[in-house]
């Protein structure tokens, strides 16, 4: 296996990618990468890749100079005449963009898959898509990996009584839903209107959360405005406890001061986007288990349905 399978991170994933080739027991190769004077980027691989299979882990979350860095990374290797590029792409960026909303408007999120093909990659392993949709933005094969094993072994083993499952909103039921299937835990939803991105001008609870301690379950936090403002709605309502399990923390703008004012305890994510958080209220876990876990399935033609 050693002598067919390479395994590289580009520069914003370096702790993922040594914690993902640890666990699949092979090294992590280096390429180099070099910034101009003026910005301008260099990619090279050290050593030759020819007829490899090459695995390429990397975050393109912002700025976009990670996303181009990206795309060198597997230009570069086509042209070092690699076999086969596989990409591992935690968090997919732009995924909240996938349909146009109103006219003149941009689908960035099929930009994105369009620029991941043409420079030629041959496959894509992801984790939570915002939407199913994308999937088929792509010509190459997607795997979107789930974080319900991550979350759920956290979960269980908190051992919380008096559980509540929450879905943020309707388009989140389905994934409610496998959660509720190995909990025993009664499930509400919030029904919230939106006037614009980040702001939302109304929400409501479809459910009854009084004397629950309850768990919001959501593939993306940005700035935590929504989640923080649901959270607070629930202990209106009642509530004993309010944490919140995200796949995605973005975390941009004003997230983490809105998590110190908020009611919510906990909000736990995964390290797709951010490896360190100072604030008491943020607890990171490793997606590279599950990562590794679907590597190892290509590279041995074992089937990925369960992860």
């Amino acid at each position: 296996m050693e002598n067919t399978i390479k395994i590289y991170a580009t520069g914003t994933a370096q702790n993922l990618g040594k914690a993902i080739a640890a666990q699949i027991r092979l090294p992590l190769h280096a390429t180099h990468i070099e910034k101009f004077s003026d910005g301008e980027l260099f990619v090279k691989f050290n050593e030759s890749i020819r007829g490899q299979i090459v695995f390429l882990i990397t975050k393109i979350n912002m700025p976009y100079e990670n996303f181009f860095e990206l795309l060198m990374t597997i230009d570069a290797a086509r042209r070092s005449s690699a076999k086969e590029v596989i990409l591992v792409i935690p968090y997919l960026p732009h995924s909240r963009q996938e349909r146009r909303d109103g006219q003149r408007t941009a689908i960035s999120s099929r930009m994105v898959a369009d620029m991941i093909q043409l420079m030629g990659a041959d496959r894509l392993i992801t984790l939570d898509l915002h939407t199913n949709a994308i999937e088929g933005f792509y010509k190459i094969p997607v795997d979107p990996l789930s974080s319900l094993r991550l979350f759920l072994k956290h979960i269980q083993q908190s051992k919380i009584q008096n559980l509540c499952l929450c879905s943020p909103d309707f388009g989140g039921i389905k994934r409610i839903k496998q959660f509720k299937k190995n909990l025993e835990a009664e499930m509400v939803v919030i029904n919230k209107e939106k006037l614009k991105a980040n702001t939302v001008a109304s929400m409501e609870i479809i459910g009854d959360v009084k004397g629950k301690n309850v768990i919001i379950i959501d593939d993306l936090v940005d700035t935590a405005g929504t989640l923080c403002k649901a959270a607070d709605l629930l202990m209106e309502h009642g509530a004993l406890s309010v944490k919140a399990y995200c796949t995605h923390g973005v975390l941009s703008g004003a997230a983490l001061d809105n998590l110190s004012q908020s009611k919510i305890d906990k909000l736990i994510i995964s390290d797709t986007v951010l490896e360190a958080v100072d604030h008491p209220k943020i607890e990171i876990l490793s997606c590279a288990t599950v990562l590794a876990t679907a590597i190892e399935n290509i590279i041995s033609n074992k089937s990925l349905s369960q992860l």
